[in-house]
């Protein structure tokens, strides 16, 4: 891969991990000033997206995993946060 495509992903990688933190930032803020568990859900949803973006990005840079494995990491937190993320929305009850 070109170095160019890579510093691409990397800067996205970084977006994406700004982003999600910011999202849970004030999940984590809504939470506690009301105690919603939908809050509660919805930040720890974000916290494995964006987290599972990130270390996606560091086993591939410094453990030198290959794209799939990366791309199975990846994948994984991102099902594991989007279904936080889903259940925050249709499935927790205050």
């Amino acid at each position: 891969m070109s170095l160019a495509v890579l510093d691409i992903l990397r800067g996205l990688q970084s977006v994406v991990l700004i982003l999600g933190l910011i999202v849970v930032y004030y999940a984590s803020k809504g939470y506690r000033k009301t105690k919603s568990k939908s809050l509660l859900f919805l930040a720890l949803g974000f916290v494995f997206v964006a987290v599972g973006a990130a270390l996606a990005g560091l086993f591939f840079e410094f453990l030198n995993y290959d794209l799939t494995s990366v791309a199975a990491i990846e994948a994984g937190a991102e099902v594991v946060g989007f279904s936080l993320i889903v259940y925050s929305i249709v499935g927790s009850r205050d």
